[in-house]
């Protein structure tokens, strides 16, 4: 039974994640990628969203290639894809662009806005396991403001995937908050086991339709530099990142597999 007890949390928390995107990409999707006023549903500039996203994809490459100038530009994949505001930015660089996200509504929309792009395609996933890519198929693994709303449990093994899935030699960008440096909201579910927090939301969630609540969970960087190596990937760069705003340290790493 003690076997069984990581991979059933796994899946219990994964499946609260899965609820709570999918719940948001019907009620406030572009909201819910950035958290800011301007994004609510109702008043969204979209051709501004979507060009923030290239600008910032163009910025992060630009260092990247400061570092690794002999990256190469076949395919990419973008964990945690949203509604495709930073994928369409890798498709302006890379010959093969595949978006990944855990909510079918998300999907939906990212296929609907980026339908004309040729080289874009997006592609659910609901697993702790990116198993329908092949071991070494992409040149870049991406991932912003995704991974820290996952439980750490699961931040790890998306890790070591990432390192599976990207080819010798290829990268890893992604960005995950460090530790907390000022008080944030606590919610009514973070004092409950995992178990009782999901049928507690579950009902609560059907009685007030409220918007979910949206957890952030961190790593410290020698837990993310450890797990990287021991699943063959070094760190070459960690730079600040404010995209968690000022409630936590963040950083945008960069490694190498092999």
């Amino acid at each position: 039974m003690n076997g069984r007890r990581p991979a059933m949390l796994q899946s219990i928390r994964l499946r609260l994640v899965r609820n709570t995107w999918e719940r948001l990409a019907r009620l406030d999707p572009y909201w819910a990628i950035l958290n800011e006023p301007v994004w609510r549903h109702e008043r969204a500039d979209l051709e501004h969203f979507f060009a923030g996203g290239r600008t910032l994809v163009a910025r992060q490459l630009a260092q990247v290639a400061s570092v690794c100038p002999d990256l190469r530009s076949a395919r990419a994949l973008d964990f945690g894809c949203g509604v495709g505001r930073l994928s369409v930015g890798l498709a302006a660089v890379f010959r093969e662009v595949v978006g990944v996200d855990i909510s079918a509504g998300m999907i939906s929309l990212a296929r609907q806005h980026h339908a004309t792009v040729p080289n874009l395609t997006f592609v659910r996933s609901v697993r702790s396991d990116l198993q329908g890519f092949p071991t070494g198929s992409f040149d870049l693994v991406y991932s912003l403001i995704t991974l820290q709303h996952v439980p750490r449990l699961l931040i790890e093994a998306y890790l070591r995937e990432f390192v599976r899935i990207c080819r010798t030699g290829g990268l890893l960008l992604f960005q995950l908050p460090a530790r907390e440096v000022a008080p944030a909201r606590r919610n009514l579910w973070s004092v409950w086991p995992p178990t009782v927090a999901v049928r507690l939301r579950r009902v609560f969630n059907r009685l007030i339709p409220i918007s979910p609540i949206i957890d952030v969970h961190c790593l410290p960087p020698e837990e993310v530099r450890a797990i990287l190596s021991s699943a063959g990937a070094t760190v070459l760069a960690q730079w600040p990142d404010d995209s968690t705003g000022p409630v936590y340290e963040s950083f945008l790493y960069l490694a190498r597999k092999g």
